[in-house]
């Protein structure tokens, strides 16, 4: 009993220290109380070896949880930066993306303007400026105006060449009279001496006398077979090249026409592409 007293107070101050060492949380404490234990007891300690090895295994774990807490502690501190590290590379990272997503809309937005205007047909400068578009209207009216003036020269044409087969009927007839008069063995008159009534003597032209290429069957192109025959008979009537000539005259100035209405239409067509 004497010996179970003094054990159970040790084993009390025992479990008083371990509390206290638990308290201050400090391994070398807990070390230092299991080294006292085994120096002032260790007779005791020995007669109670279930105990002691309670203790001891008490202390280990002790220690080992502390040293585990203290290990743990240490990692939270250096895991944080590297934590606080990748966040801040992932969130530079996602400002990055979003400014080269910023960019290429930018861009995109860019080529779709590009795309619209280049699709779309140029504007009428002749809207924006007044004096091309008072240009192009008197190039206009110019154009009706040579165009009337076509209609009419076609037209006077048509009553020239009407009026030429009724001559050359009336020449034809008048020779077939005069020879059915005179009999088969008198001589044969030239028609321009023999014709009683006026004939009208056409105008010359300047450049009636600068188509020389020009043959009867060009000039009388589209008139009767009356008239082409009477000028296939050779150039020995005076009357037959005054004709011609009036309808080298018509010709030639048809031509000249034909050719300023194309002139209006190349500078109409070069002021609408300027």
């Amino acid at each position: 009993d004497v010996k179970t007293c003094p054990s159970h107070s040790m084993m009390s101050s025992i479990v008083y220290n371990l509390d206290v060492a638990d308290r201050l949380a400090d391994e070398h404490v807990l070390i230092g109380l299991y080294v006292n234990l085994l120096q002032n007891n260790p007779r005791s300690c020995l007669l109670d070896s279930t105990n002691h090895q309670d203790e001891e295994h008490s202390l280990i774990a002790r220690y080992a949880a502390r040293l585990a807490s203290d290990a743990q502690q240490q990692r939270v501190p250096m895991e944080l930066p590297c934590s606080l590290d990748v966040n801040k590379q992932q969130k530079q990272l996602i400002a990055e993306l979003e400014s080269k997503n910023r960019e290429i809309l930018q861009e995109i937005q860019r080529l779709r303007i590009q795309h619209e205007e280049a699709s779309q047909p140029p504007p009428d400068k002749g809207q924006q400026n007044p004096t091309l578009l008072a240009e192009l209207r008197l190039l206009r009216q110019r154009k009706d105006e040579l165009e009337q003036r076509m209609s009419t020269l076609q037209e006077s044409r048509r009553e020239l060449m009407v009026q030429l087969e009724q001559l050359m009927m009336l020449l034809k007839l008048e020779e077939e009279r005069r020879q059915a008069t005179q009999g088969p063995g008198s001589p044969r008159s030239s028609p321009s001496h023999t014709i009683s009534r006026p004939i009208p003597t056409p105008i010359h032209s300047d450049s009636a006398g600068t188509t020389p290429t020009h043959t009867p069957q060009d000039s009388l192109m589209g008139v009767g077979g009356d008239v082409q025959e009477a000028f296939a008979q050779g150039p020995r009537r005076n009357l037959r090249n005054d004709l011609l000539l009036a309808a080298d005259s018509i010709t030639n100035t048809m031509s000249s026409l034909v050719k300023e209405l194309n002139s209006a239409e190349n500078a109409e067509k070069c002021k609408n592409i300027t």
